[in-house]
């Protein structure tokens, strides 16, 4: 099994645990979707903290011991800041993460949805209008994993997406 990688990731989300440890769904291109042990992240002369807010793309080095995996290193690629400064975007930003924390299993490589996953970074970046394009990557996503074959719009997205996870999501 790998001891150690030093793969691409974006980060899904963060949950904190006890003492100063976290623990972190990335989204990393060599591993699929992944739950890492960040230990000792919440102290405060900790250099890794700044890297790991949802939504960046950074990275990683990631060790594998016990069954579990561990961030060694991290390193800051994109923090999307432009994007992070409009309400509505950072909230179609969590929504395409949430989905994709959600739907993808853990440990398997998907390279056309990472793609997909960096160019919607990107583009939601870029763009003015960002509601179109989180129902645009959504649905190519959906399309991309096999539960859709044909276009639909955002509510019937919604409601598939929600059937598929078995739990709520915010609004399209």
């Amino acid at each position: 099994m790998i001891r150690s990688l030093k793969t691409e990731a974006v980060v899904l989300r963060k949950k904190d645990l006890l003492n100063r440890d976290v623990l972190i769904s990335f989204f990393t291109q060599d591993l699929g979707r992944l739950t890492v042990f960040a230990k000792g992240v919440k102290k405060i002369t900790s250099r890794r903290s700044p890297h790991l807010q949802t939504g960046n793309l950074i990275n990683v080095i990631i060790s594998h011991k016990n069954d579990h995996y561990y961030l060694q290193e991290s390193q800051l690629i994109s923090g999307f800041s432009e994007l992070k400064k409009d309400e509505d975007k950072v909230s179609q930003l969590y929504l395409f993460l949430f989905v994709l924390d959600r739907l993808l299993p853990e440990q398997q490589k998907e390279a056309k949805i990472y793609n997909l996953a960096k160019n919607f970074l990107i583009d939601l970046s870029k763009s003015i209008k960002s509601e179109t394009i989180i129902v645009k990557y959504l649905t190519e996503t959906m399309k991309v994993l096999g539960y859709l074959d044909k276009k639909i719009d955002a509510s019937e997205l919604k409601s598939l997406i929600e059937e598929i996870i078995n739990e709520k999501i915010p609004n399209l």
